[in-house]
């Protein structure tokens, strides 16, 4: 499995000089751009453009010694040592014979050898940098180091640009290795562009233009595959933890494995030919630098795919191993992973296989959607059965076979049963199917035929009837059914468009995205031999515990979790489809059907990735500044940390974009957050205080780290918010306070004394307006209805009674209009109030309540809003008293007047109107007669009715009895006064 990336994908450039990884898990990658540091996300691009403190613009070779510093020989720039206590230069000015760096060893006593452009010097480890011995004789000064490399033994080698420059340092010099001198004869002339060994500590040569030699006990010893790599340029020769040689060329690369040399080159999908430097990371993934493509990293794939560019429907094992692939174009046979041809494949040559499967007795059973129908293969033979011999449909998908020997056939147009006999009887929606377009068979273990439909559901066949069916309705989770099965339990598992049903023969139980699946278009599950469940899909194929159904059934998982795999696992496909049929082999293998070819899963190869992944924490920047995360212990903030942002990585090569986060803020968060595939955290407006920031990582198969990564951090508060300021503050707030406090009570006391004698002032002034408005409310209604008004505070209760006997009065101006018109409107008023107040007095010592005026009428009534005996002889007197006010008015008024007065008593109705402005009034018959008595009374004269009369009869004397036409009454008597 291949992945590279390039100048497009951020590096920057395609020219890869050297490659690493080191102690912490990054990758670190020379260019001439800089120092690369890599996540298996982002790149880092370090250079003096970044870092003025590095002191290089390229960097061509990239090593790590044993104190874990990291040395970047540069182009033209010398060396960079950058540690935990900074970076330290070496250039010519403090003793690097050349600054231009070719290569970068370390020895057995951690003498770090640096080989230039023009020599070659180690630094030791006080920083002391000295000149090997042994290279006076080839004039150091002009050496040109290709490669260095430290043997098993500890020794230094060393080869140059010269012809047989090869050189070991032993016993405190340089000495000339002439073993390989008799190459001077073979070649005429040589030199050595790689060094290293074999897993016996056997030394190889890379010879340049040449291939490679191979030393062993100090002659050439090569084996005889070396002559299968080409004559190249190796550029380095490594021997991996599997004891396998890699030797990196300008031809590509070429693998020295269990005695046989594999190639692999850019026409077979190598990214470059050109091979600078090879790296093998902590989890086995192999990296090659390349000279124009990019990096390219080769990770083992979890699937091997065979790629068809044909879609697969179908694959079935036969008997004797044979793997059958139906596909689009045709059957294929796979015999020890080799395609061999056969009398089926040719005839199906061209033909759409929709179904491989195995009859119980081994015969091969494959489904044409074509004119050939349902084929089956046996030892004497193939068969054929279609629409022509009799089954319902050309148009075959599947086909089983029951333990009774019936051949059962379904098709886009029903379904069809070959007895064991021959004869052949067809099904469709009038012989009791749910549907006609078949789209899976199954047979149970009590031989019943389960029939999954398009649209329909599931029909299940007895006995060649018809016995039950089954559909959302019943509680199945979808009607479109992919696939039946039945498990050693006895329990049915079906795949259909809209999840997943579990059926124990009486209740389903349904599974789909809700609960974790991913997806609800499930096409198949399939079972390997470690009970894990295998699942194709509409998202490809994933895998889940057969368990983790159960515990979730049970409430003790929250949700099924799957784990789904892509192209880093080897699946280099566009997906699966729906209707294929996967299948697992005699010995455990899966095969799953594709788009475009097959894959196939291998348990017992098939390694999850069990190195845990290196937990970084990378930045940390405060209100948009980058703060130095090196020494967590001393990270200080100061006041007005408004924004956070803490950068984080996870360092796992083989699936890097499945890497997954949890994270914690102690002294902010509770608990951990939910995985998150983010690798930045953001947080605001944090109290001052001390936080502590940790992150965990888990790999592509889920493996957590087992140390979180962590900073901590220390918020400074402002002086305001320091617990001993607003201690003062509140001791200073408590002092003032109470000197206002005793200022204020002197104060107060004044203040008192003060208001008072203002409330007594004012309780006087309000006892006064009470008694104003008590004796304008009087003024206005009848005392006993005024106090029942104020003891009601005024609220909305109705204050209204009846009486049984009162008088009422009407007197009326004469002519009033006309008698008044041609005066001015402030006479015309004072001569109303002038009598009007004449009369009010004489109510009043009379015990007479006045109603209203009414324009130029006066309204009065006796006998309430208290029951008073005698109240008709009373209003009579009080009629002639009237008249006796009207002669004394007229003696001296600018505007005389004359008046009538009718009277009537009898039962009435009285009660205050309005809420805001009231009145007192009167209803009843004995008021409306009153007014029609005093309308018919003749002007100077006192009109009542016989009512009155027989009441006062005993008192008054009646001139005068006459009947009037009284309006609502008809004729009345009236009696004149």
């Amino acid at each position: 499995m291949s992945h590279i990336w390039t100048a497009a994908d951020g590096l920057p450039g395609n020219t890869i000089t050297d490659i690493i990884q080191t102690k912490d898990g990054y990758v670190y990658m020379g260019t001439y751009d800089g120092l690369v540091r890599f996540d298996g996300i982002n790149f880092n691009i370090m250079n003096r453009n970044t870092d003025e403190t590095l002191g290089f613009r390229s960097a061509r070779v990239v090593f790590e010694d044993s104190n874990c510093n990291l040395w970047v020989g540069s182009n033209d720039e010398g060396v960079a040592r950058i540690g935990v206590d900074g970076v330290v230069r070496y250039d010519t000015s403090n003793g690097l014979p050349n600054n231009s760096v070719r290569d970068i060893v370390e020895d057995k006593l951690g003498n770090i050898w640096v080989g230039t452009a023009s020599g070659v010097v180690y630094i030791k480890p006080d920083g002391m940098m000295s000149v090997p011995d042994g290279l006076d004789n080839i004039d150091n000064e002009h050496v040109l180091a290709v490669a260095l490399y430290c043997d098993t033994a500890g020794r230094v080698w060393l080869s140059t640009s010269k012809q047989g420059g090869i050189y070991y340092f032993s016993e405190g010099r340089f000495r000339h290795y002439d073993v390989l001198d008799y190459l001077n004869k073979t070649l005429g002339a040589y030199t050595v562009s790689a060094i290293g060994q074999d897993d016996l500590g056997n030394l190889i040569f890379g010879i340049s233009h040449n291939g490679v030699v191979m030393i062993k006990n100090g002659v050439e010893n090569s084996p005889s595959v070396f002559k299968d790599i080409p004559p190249c340029l190796v550029n380095e020769i490594y021997l991996d933890r599997s004891s396998n040689l890699w030797f990196l060329s300008d031809r590509g690369v070429y693998l020295l494995r269990n005695g046989k040399i594999s190639k692999y080159t850019s026409e077979m999908g190598l990214t470059d030919n050109t091979i600078n430097h090879i790296l093998e990371d902590r989890e086995g993934n192999i990296w090659f630098a390349t000279d124009h493509g990019g990096v390219e990293k080769l990770s083992l794939g979890k699937f091997n795919t065979y790629q068809l560019n044909v879609g697969v429907n179908a694959i079935c094992e036969d008997l004797d191993g044979n793997v059958w692939v139906g596909t689009d174009d045709g059957i294929l046979c796979y015999r020890n992973d080799e395609i061999v041809d056969s009398e089926l494949t040719r005839m199906t040559r061209g033909i759409r296989i929709r179904h491989v499967g195995l009859a119980r007795n081994g015969d091969l059973l494959v489904s044409c959607y074509s004119k050939l129908g349902q084929l089956r293969k046996t030892k004497k033979g193939i068969v054929s059965w279609t629409e022509k011999n009799g089954i319902i449909g050309d148009k075959v998908r599947v086909c089983v076979d029951d333990r009774d020997g019936n051949l059962w056939i379904g098709s886009t147009t029903g379904l069809a049963c070959v007895q064991s006999d021959g004869a052949i009887r067809n099904y469709n929606s009038d012989q009791g199917l749910c549907n006609d377009y078949i789209m899976s068979l199954f047979v149970d273990s009590k031989n019943r035929l389960w029939v999954g439909t398009d649209g329909g559901g599931i029909d299940v066949i007895e006995n060649g009837r018809v016995v039950q069916s089954y559909n959302t309705q019943s509680g199945l989770s979808g009607n479109v059914v992919f696939k039946i099965n039945q498990d050693e339990k006895g329990l049915f598992w079906i795949c259909t468009g809209t999840g997943i049903s579990r059926f124990d023969g009486y209740n389903f139980y349904n599974f789909n995205a809700g609960d974790g699946l991913g997806t609800d278009s499930i096409f198949q599950m399939l079972n390997d031999y470690t009970e894990t469940v295998w699942i194709t899909s509409n998202r490809g194929i994933s895998s889940i515990q057969k368990s983790d159904f159960d515990k979730y059934m049970k409430g003790e998982k929250k949700n099924l979790v799957p784990k789904f795999f892509t192209k880093n696992d080897g699946l280099r496909s566009g997906g699966v489809t729906s209707t294929s049929l996967s299948m697992r082999d005699s010995i455990g293998r899966l095969y799953f059907t594709l788009i475009d070819g097959f894959a196939v899963y291998d348990p017992m190869k098939a390694t999850n990735n069990k190195i845990l992944p290196n937990t970084h924490i990378e930045s940390l920047h405060v209100n948009g500044k980058d703060v130095p995360v090196h020494d967590s212990d001393s990270i200080v903030l100061q006041p007005g940390v408004k924004k956070i942002d803490i950068t984080y990585t996870g360092l796992s090569f083989v699936s890097s974009e499945l890497v997954r986060f949890r994270n914690m803020l102690e002294g902010f968060d509770q608990d951990y957050s939910d995985v998150t595939a983010l690798r930045t955290v953001t947080y605001t407006n944090l109290k001052p205080g001390n936080y502590r920031f940790l992150v965990n990582s888990s790999n592509s198969d889920g493996l957590w780290s087992e140390i979180p990564a962590f900073i901590s951090f220390r918020i400074k508060p402002y002086f305001y918010q320091v617990p001993l300021f607003w201690v003062a503050v509140a001791v200073l707030i408590i002092a003032v306070v109470i000197a206002i406090i005793k200022g204020r009570e002197k104060a107060l006391v004044v203040k008192q004394l003060q208001l008072e004698t203002l409330v007594q002032m004012k309780t006087v002034d309000l006892e006064i307006e009470k008694d104003n408005s008590d004796r304008l409310l009087k003024n206005i209604l009848p005392d006993p209805v005024a106090e029942r008004l104020k003891a009601n505070q005024f609220g909305n209760q109705t204050i209204a009674d009846s009486f049984d006997e009162a008088t009422v009065l009407f007197a009326d101006i004469v002519g009033f209009t006309k008698t008044t018109s041609k005066h001015s409107a402030d006479d015309v008023v004072m001569a109303l109030n002038d009598l009007f107040s004449r009369f009010d007095d004489r109510a009043k010592q009379m015990g007479v309540e006045k109603v209203k005026t009414i324009g130029d009428c006066y309204m009065a009534v006796c006998g309430l809003p208290e029951p008073k005996e005698g109240n008709a002889q009373v209003m009579v007197d009080f009629a002639r008293g009237m008249y006796t006010d009207l002669f004394e008015y007229n003696k001296t008024a600018k505007i005389p007047f004359e008046i009538r007065i009718g009277i009537n008593c009898g039962p009435v109705i009285a009660g205050v109107i309005g809420k805001t402005k009231f009145i007192y009034d009167i209803w009843g018959d004995t008021v409306n007669v009153a007014s029609r008595m005093e309308s018919i009374c003749t002007p100077g004269h006192i009109m009542v009715t016989e009512a009155v009369k027989n009441k006062t009869i005993a008192h008054v004397t009646f001139d005068t009895v006459d009947e009037y036409e009284v309006k609502g009454k008809g004729k009345m008597k009236g009696f004149t006064l």
